[in-house]
Formats: C-alpha cells, structure tokens, sequence
C-alpha cells in the first residue's frame, strides 16, 4: 500500500540555484519539498514542517552544516540528514557520518549522484515509516488510532519508537538512553513531550493489573 501523504524534504544552501536544483529534482521524485538559505530558517522549518529528509550545506552564513546536523539530530533523531560542499574533505565527511548525516554529496554534483543521495535517503524514511506501521498494528493502544491507515507523522513515529524501546527495556532510562543514542537532557524533554511510560509507570501499571 502506497504512503498517503508524500515524503517531506527541506532543502538549506544559501544558493538559491541549489535550493532550487534540489527541490526541482525532490518533486519530480514524488516528495513534498521546502527550502531554506540558513540555519536559522531551516530549524524554523524543522518545526513547522516536521521535514523527514534534510539535505544541507557545509557551509552556511550563520552557521555550519554539521551544526545543523547536529541541532536537526537532536530535535528530531529520526530525521535523515545528508550534507553537501565543495570541500569535500574525509575530515568533515567523517565528523558529518559520526553526528548521524546517512550520506556526503561533494559539490560539483552531477544530477543522477543527487538523484541516488536522495534515493538512499527515501528508502531510509520509508523502513521507518513501515516499522511504525507494524508497530501501531500490534499495539493495542494504538489500533483505534491507527485504523489501519499508514502513521505518517514524524513526531508520532518518534513517539511510537521510545515507547517501543522504553517497553522492551522495562522502563530502564539509562538502558533506553543508550539505545535511542540520544542526550540524557534529550530524553529527559522527550519523555516529558511524548509522555513516555518509564520504569516506576510500567511496574505500577504491572501491579494494577
């Protein structure tokens, strides 16, 4: 079954040509695209549109790409993040893979490697996007929601999966914060907004039971 809504992707350079290479190339794949010529832009977007792709420069005029990368990861993990420059060096390409960017695009690129970055990056959302799927079926909490429809909203994915890990590690925040390979401040704000079940929760709901 095809997903309902189409794949979000913001797109940050501060070269408009770019900006608008990119998303030409984003919608003629099927994908809903946004752009933004800073940092601060693209977080706003983060926010508003809830992006699933992220596609940045190295460089950008208030901040760095993997500034950014790093920012985007925190706010929303899930995100695949793949960063692109004309100084295309293993330094920055290793510091960019360990922050989590999923792939490095050196600038000048030809249309088909942008075409494949965005290819791999689509795949990516998609795993998720089914493994949220199952996930919602065989959770009885979620099955009036789900009602056999598709989640595709990434705070909701987000959510379904810290509740997943939070349940297979009984509650276990520090077990939990290992696996999600987040901050434990990150986790702490994230338990808050999703109103996460942690250990003192799952064992009084075992008790009650």
């Amino acid at each position: 079954m095809p997903d309902p809504l189409p794949i979000r992707l913001l797109v940050v350079d501060d070269q408009l040509s770019i900006c608008r290479l990119c998303t030409s190339l984003g919608q003629s794949m099927g994908l809903m695209c946004f752009h933004a010529e800073s940092a601060a832009e693209a977080l706003e977007q983060l926010e508003q549109a809830a992006p699933e792709m992220v596609l940045t420069d190295l460089v950008l005029g208030d901040h760095s790409g993997i500034e950014l990368l790093a920012e985007v990861k925190k706010r929303a993990p899930l995100t695949e993040v793949a960063l692109m420059s004309a100084y295309g060096t293993v330094p920055n390409a290793v510091q960019a893979m360990r922050l989590g960017a999923c792939d490095f695009l050196v600038k000048p690129f030809r249309v088909g490697e942008l075409k494949l970055v965005l290819e791999r990056m689509v795949e990516k959302v998609q795993n998720v996007r089914a493994e949220a799927a199952r996930f919602r079926q065989q959770d009885p909490e979620q099955a009036a929601l789900a009602a056999g429809l598709l989640c595709t909203d990434l705070e909701e994915i987000e959510r379904l999966t810290m509740q997943r890990v939070f349940n297979q590690v009984a509650g276990d925040k520090e077990r939990a914060q290992k696996l999600l390979g987040i901050s434990r401040a990150t986790l702490y704000r994230k338990i808050k907004r999703y109103g996460i079940r942690t250990r003192q929760e799952v064992f009084a709901r075992g008790q009650s039971g």
